[in-house]
């Protein structure tokens, strides 16, 4: 039945392929009396609202690329925000939106974020491609606007956002409003692009300028005061451990600290945003280099202080990033710098290791301490995977942080933020924090329900946090833990931990792969293709399959294994293990957490 319900309908319906493959694996395991009551149900769900959806002609649709959650709740407090105006609005992710429907959309707003070396998201690459492929249609008839998401400390800052608005115009487009690019303080930015494209609407819904104001910080239902990334919690350093052994050629910490009585919640699968300060060694070379005292007077984005004082909590100077440069060379008119940001690949390769000292001290130039200032980037949060469960450290958070140290052109260098609580917070100091909640990136709901975890070095940081919601309740779904780092003697992050769940049975299997333990490197992805058949066998068990690291070589080398084991097991052919994959994509059953 299922079958033929698929190949007279389903095929010819308003569905994209990656929904198609979701409803063709779920409705073919349905025996007759299970598809007869899911009719019944969804003719009654039918009648309930889901997400935001009109009319697609009049409607403006909100349509976001996500990765860690930020363009999604960006985009929904959009579609709040034209609700509260009274336009109606279609919200949608790009992983479940049917490209047939551009044809009947008038109104576009794109929020999307950049990954990688400029790569799209994952639920955004299907659409991406389609718009830059030979079906792509005529959109003469719409206009629209894009927010970019990204991190100006990479060459390709926002490119995905880019290429989605260059595409909209070659496709005949009208931009409603232009092009908004946000760094990674991205709020004052998503509050220009907002009021921009509400000022643009306002003609044609007779909105009242003072109908349109700027979005205001999210406040607590109880009254209590609330804390975020422009307010964060001064959180005391409760406990700070170096959980590498003494030989090791790393350092990576587990940091605990008091939320006190702010009321602040978190998820399995949260992170948590810290801000550092630089240290006053950098900022008296800076000083120094630019011919200043540091005592000089400045009007920094937190209010007027003194250009030391700015420096140390208020702007970055390591790492070095395109805005940078790009500010420097139109200000100072050096032709070699001039050269370097036309050219991306020239800019990518100056950026590298390098910092704002080295920056000034290779291309001296007379700057005030005001004028400096504009240069730079404010100082912007790093974001951490919490390694803790609520249910288990009330009032606490965890964090595990990999202390990155480097020599560059001549100088010791070390990370922002890693180094930051590495070398000058103690415990019992205080430092500014708040809680990044990821909808990407979370344990399933059902507590029967398998677990795969996948991780390398502080990747294991999320997974302690979802054993241990696992271990206070009644969960009674399998675990499994892929884990990789160099040395089993000196890397085996929680070690101790992991061996306990092990015991009690809270975590049924565990593999590790440690690289530097043998001659021939051996790292997670070999795990995980040595165990293949158990692996897949899980998977069609219904498994979720997590993993977190480093994306541009841990992550995708993961993928890539997976792949091949649905091949392999599956007995599938390339295209239809993509579309098994694409499948758990669309489930949730495939979720990443990658930097």
């Amino acid at each position: 039945m299922s079958g033929t319900l698929l190949k007279g309908g389903l095929e010819k319906g308003p569905f994209s392929k990656q929904q198609l493959t979701y409803l063709d694996t779920s409705l073919k395991s349905l025996d007759t009396d299970q598809l007869q009551w899911l009719a019944g149900f969804l003719t009654s769900f039918s009648r309930i609202p889901m997400e935001r959806v009109a009319d697609p002609t009049d409607s403006v649709w909100v349509l976001y690329g996500t990765q860690t959650g930020n363009s999604e709740r960006l985009a929904k407090l959009t579609a709040e925000r034209l609700d509260g105006l009274g336009i109606g609005n279609t919200l949608c992710s790009m992983g479940s939106f049917n490209p047939r429907e551009l044809g009947k959309i008038n109104r576009l707003l794109v929020i999307v974020s950049t990954q990688g070396l400029g790569e799209p998201p994952v639920e955004a690459e299907a659409f991406h491609n389609y718009l830059h492929g030979k079906r792509a249609p005529s959109l003469g008839h719409m206009k629209y606007s894009v927010l970019a998401l990204g991190d100006s400390s990479y060459a390709d800052f926002c490119q995905t956002g880019k290429e989605f608005d260059k595409v909209f115009e070659d496709l005949g487009g009208e931009r409603l409003f232009g092009r908004v690019d946000c760094d990674v303080d991205f709020e004052d930015s998503y509050e220009e692009w907002l009021n921009g494209v509400l000022n643009e609407m306002s003609q044609s819904h007779a909105l009242s300028a003072n109908s349109i104001e700027k979005m205001v910080p999210e406040t607590s239902e109880m009254g209590f005061r609330t804390y975020d990334r422009k307010t964060p919690y001064e959180a005391e350093v409760l406990q700070k451990i170096n959980l590498n052994g003494r030989n090791s050629t790393k350092e990576t910490l587990h940091i605990e600290l008091d939320l006190g009585d702010s009321r602040i919640q978190y998820q399995p699968g949260d992170a948590l945003g810290v801000y550092a300060h630089n240290p006053d060694e950098l900022i008296m070379e800076v000083v120094e280099t630019l011919g200043l005292t540091g005592t000089e007077n400045v009007t920094s984005h937190t209010g007027e202080k003194s250009l030391m004082e700015a420096l140390r909590t208020d702007y970055e100077l390591t790492p070095l990033t395109g805005g940078n440069v790009i500010r420097y060379a139109k200000l100072t008119k050096d032709p070699r710098l001039e050269k370097i940001v036309d050219d991306n690949m020239e800019l990518l390769e100056y950026l590298r290791g390098r910092d704002v000292l080295d920056m000034i001290r290779e291309t001296p130039f007379k700057l005030s301490a005001e004028t400096f200032i504009t240069l730079l980037r404010k100082n912007s949060p790093r974001l951490y995977s919490i390694a803790s469960s609520s249910e288990v450290y009330e009032n606490e958070v965890h964090i595990l942080v990999s202390t990155v140290r480097y020599k560059a052109h001549g100088r010791n260098k070390g990370g922002h933020c890693s180094t930051y609580m590495a070398d000058r917070i103690q415990e019992g100091d205080r430092i500014s924090v708040f809680v990044e909640h990821n909808s990407r990136f979370k344990p399933p709901v059902e507590l029967d329900v398998p677990m795969i975890m996948v991780g390398a070095g502080t990747g294991i940081a999320p997974y302690r946090s979802f054993i241990q919601q696992r271990q206070s309740g009644t969960a009674q779904g399998k675990t499994w833990l892929f884990f990789g780092d160099r040395n089993f003697s000196t890397d085996f992050l929680y070690q101790t931990e992991w061996l306990e769940y092990l015991k009690k049975g809270t975590l049924a299997r565990a593999d590790v792969a440690f690289s530097r333990d043998q001659e021939e490197k051996v790292y997670v992805q070999d795990r995980l293709l040595e165990k293949g058949k158990e692996v897949y066998q899980w998977l069609e068990e219904g498994a979720y399959f997590y993993v977190c690291g480093d994306a541009q070589k841990m992550a995708k080398d993961v993928n890539h294994a997976l792949r091949s084991i649905i091949m392999l097991h599956g007995g599938m052919t390339e295209e239809k293990a993509k579309e098994y994959m694409d499948y758990l994509r669309a489930a949730d059953r495939y979720q990443t957490d990658v930097y």
